[in-house]
């Protein structure tokens, strides 16, 4: 048995990292944040053990992205964040970020996507040289993550075809009500679609809300275009 090492594993599960970035993106949208503060804006009072833990598990699943002492919460964040629970759009998202971390992406082939006892999965990370603690946080981790993802729904979308994706229509300036309430419209881009997707009524507070998101992601998308 190769000797007991740090296994490389997020500590906490999608749904609860999900929960976390959603409380920094709130605060400071994507604005680049020191890791200090990001500590900071997860409920801690610096960087710690605990703290260290969160925002490694962040970042394992691609929800945090950044530099040396700089962090941010990344596009794929956004992504889980800006759809309801349920939407196409969030599924795929939560799927990319649970296949992030590479302990996860092995157990799912090594035991057919989770289809083994906890033990079994525990007792072959111990073999990996996980000492137990470590393994039976990252079974853990394991499990919540697929829990998630099942209440979720655990599917992707369908990808249009190239040709499909070129007749779509430019705008939409009359977006169609769907069910649940909600309204949603489809733009036709050069490089795919962008989907927005809103409830039919919105308070004032999010209505404002939502103008400041937009703003930041036009700011992003024409610094990225190289426009001024």
């Amino acid at each position: 048995m190769s000797r007991s090492r740090s296994p490389n594993y997020p500590q906490i599960g999608l749904k609860e990292a999900v929960q976390r970035v959603s409380s920094v993106y709130k605060r400071d949208y994507q604005a680049s944040l020191t890791r200090d503060l990001a500590a900071d804006r997860l409920g801690y009072s610096g960087l710690n053990g605990k703290s260290l833990a969160v925002l490694a598990a962040l970042g394992k699943y691609g929800l945090f992205e950044g530099r040396a002492e700089e962090t941010r919460v990344s596009d794929l964040a956004v992504r889980i964040l800006a759809f309801p629970p349920g939407a196409p759009e969030r599924r795929a998202a939560l799927a990319e970020a649970a296949g992030r971390p590479e302990l996860f992406v092995e157990l799912d082939q090594r035991f057919a996507r989770g289809q083994a006892s906890d033990s079994a999965i525990r007792a072959w990370l111990v073999t990996r040289g996980f000492i137990p603690p470590a393994a039976e946080a990252a079974v853990r981790a394991y499990r919540e993550t697929k829990q998630f993802l099942e209440a979720e729904g655990d599917a992707a979308p369908a990808v249009l075809a190239p040709q499909v994706v070129a007749a779509l229509p430019e705008s939409a300036p009359e977006p169609p009500k769907t069910e649940g309430g909600t309204r949603r419209a489809v733009f036709g881009l050069a490089e795919g679609e962008v989907v927005i997707t809103a409830p039919v009524f919105l308070s004032a507070e999010s209505v404002n809300d939502l103008q400041d998101y937009l703003d930041v992601f036009m700011k992003r998308a024409r610094r990225e275009a190289g426009l001024a």
